[in-house]
């Protein structure tokens, strides 16, 4: 075998492989062999088809059995002499099929994994990150929302107008230039006047009703849906106060923490808040950390990255929320999501995969390992958090193939740990 490489990037090579003949005619043997033990040709005993008989029926696909062979043969082959780390799959440039009596020679197209020189590893310097001062008291606003949740709607009396604050059940209908169209009406619909959520004016439309009575007013439509044939235009309404109701709070006391929770007076139920607040205020903080850490040790440590490996990581990540959400929302306008998940979501996929190939340099170069017992530990929270036992859990991740991945994250969880560790975090 003949080969020559050319270096085409940073972390790419071409490979340019050449099969002598021999070789060659020793797989078209080998595909005719195999040809001519399942080949049915009327005259002829299964097994007992000449040579000349088989090359006149299957030539093509022989070439085309070879050409696999050959490829699947030789490419290994011509890694190990080049000495080359691929990543990913080869990119083969479509040969012609090869023929007897000839060497065949073919090129392919390899990403490679770059040599990675780490500069800086210890003593990254990193903006400590500072939380913003919420505007109001979180724990006031949860417990505001229990009260919202747990909430009673009450008819109003006979006669009183609606205003902010209320809830207007109307009836409604809708037309743009004297003619209905989609979602243009609706009966029993509720309205909270200043709730913001509405058709914008609606509210302010059905403020000063009471229940009976019609109103009629022209709103214009919102601009932004595009697949509406009626958006930004005006519409004329009919509507009717059918019912209007106002929200009742409950007290906020020891009977209300005991509906809402499992606590027995408003005290402790605060302080579970406060507590629940402060530990995700850290938890925030944590994960903050971690990214200016992360982000001076790739600034630190710059490489080429293998293109390949940010598309599949873009790509995964793309196919993962999509399936999250294909039943939630329109095909269409998932499509478009998805279209502009693939630029925005790109640089994050470049860093993954950069964090993702420091992470073994680093941690061969500081001596940070995951043991067994590291994984066995981490299966075991997993286990009792499902109820499950860790040695059900760890056969599914084995038999799944989710063991090395595990692996790969616990590695990257103690360098990252290890990383800030080392690090100089600074308020300026």
């Amino acid at each position: 075998m003949n080969l020559e490489v050319q270096e085409t990037g940073p972390v790419e090579r071409k490979l340019r492989i050449e099969i002598p003949t021999a070789e060659v005619d020793s797989a078209f043997d080998g595909a005719y062999r195999k040809l001519g033990k399942r080949a049915r040709i009327r005259g002829f005993r299964p097994g007992k088809v000449p040579r000349s008989v088989l090359e006149k029926y299957y030539r093509e696909e022989a070439r085309g059995e070879v050409l696999q062979r050959l490829v699947q043969e030789s490419l290994p082959r011509a890694v190990k002499e080049a000495e080359l780390a691929p990543i990913g799959e080869p990119r083969l440039e479509p040969p012609d099929n090869p023929s007897e009596g000839e060497p065949f020679s073919y090129e392919v197209t390899l990403e490679i994994r770059p040599t990675i020189e780490l500069k800086q590893v210890r003593g990254l310097s990193a903006k400590r990150p500072e939380l913003p001062t919420p505007e109001q008291d979180l724990v006031e606003s949860h417990l505001e929302e229990l009260r919202v949740t747990h909430s009673q709607l009450l008819e109003e009396p006979e006669g009183t107008s609606a205003a902010r604050g209320h809830f207007a059940v109307i009836d409604y209908d809708a037309t743009v230039d004297g003619q209905p169209f989609e979602g243009g009406s609706g009966r029993e619909a509720t309205v909270e006047l200043g709730g913001g959520r509405s058709l914008p004016g609606l509210e302010d439309q059905l403020a000063g009703m009471v229940v009976g009575q019609e109103r009629e007013f022209e709103l214009a439509l919102p601009e932004d849906d595009p697949n509406s044939p009626v958006a930004g235009k005006t519409a004329s309404f009919k509507a009717k106060l059918v019912d209007l109701k106002r929200r009742e709070l409950p007290k906020l006391d020891d009977e209300f923490a005991k509906d809402v929770s499992e606590f027995e007076t408003l005290e402790a139920l605060r302080a579970d808040l406060e507590r629940r607040v402060e530990e995700g205020r850290k938890a925030e903080e944590k994960r903050l950390t971690r990214e200016a850490v992360i982000d001076a040790l790739i600034e630190a440590n710059p490489f080429p990255v293998p293109e390949g490996l940010v598309t599949r990581q873009l790509t995964s990540r793309i196919q993962r929320t999509a399936s999250q959400l294909q039943n939630q929302i329109p095909q269409e306008q998932l499509g478009k999501m998805i279209a502009s998940w693939r630029e925005e979501w790109r640089p994050h996929a470049e860093r993954d995969v950069r964090l993702a190939l420091l992470v073994p340099e680093i941690a061969k170069a500081e001596d940070v390992q995951v043991s067994d017992e590291d994984v066995d530990e981490h299966l075991r929270r997993v286990a009792e958090e499902k109820g499950g036992t860790l040695t059900a859990l760890k056969r599914t991740y084995r038999e799944q193939g989710l063991l090395d991945a595990l692996e790969g994250g616990l590695l990257e969880e103690r360098v990252v740990e290890f990383l800030i560790s080392q690090a100089t975090l600074s308020d300026t």
